[in-house]
């Protein structure tokens, strides 16, 4: 490959990145801004008169799942469950091969 076919490629690759970037911050934006628009909807009808009564038992299930989750997600970090990621592959590899040998014999 000669060197003016590399910088051309480089050109050429060098755009379609440029155009990725755009694309994913253009759908980023446009699904960050529904998103903000929805919460915007949903604070706007919890303040009407019958919103609490309509959506106050929905939104205290969904704070009470989404405390759960976050409250486990802290303990696994602090219990230092995301120190080592590696591991438990390695650890599930070696009790799959001791299934192995005690099902089908020493292999």
């Amino acid at each position: 490959m000669t060197k003016i076919e590399r910088l051309q490629r480089s050109k050429s690759d060098q755009k379609v990145h440029r155009v990725m970037i755009w694309l994913f911050g253009f759908v980023v934006f446009t699904g960050g801004s529904a998103f903000f628009y929805k919460l915007y909807e949903f604070f706007m009808d919890l303040t009407a008169s019958n919103g609490l009564r309509f959506a106050g038992s929905h939104l205290l299930t969904y704070c009470l799942v989404a405390g759960g989750f976050l409250l486990l997600l802290v303990y696994g970090f602090m219990a230092g469950h995301f120190s080592d990621i590696e591991e438990p592959k390695y650890k599930l590899m070696e009790m799959e091969m001791d299934y192995d040998r005690q099902e089908f014999g020493n292999s």
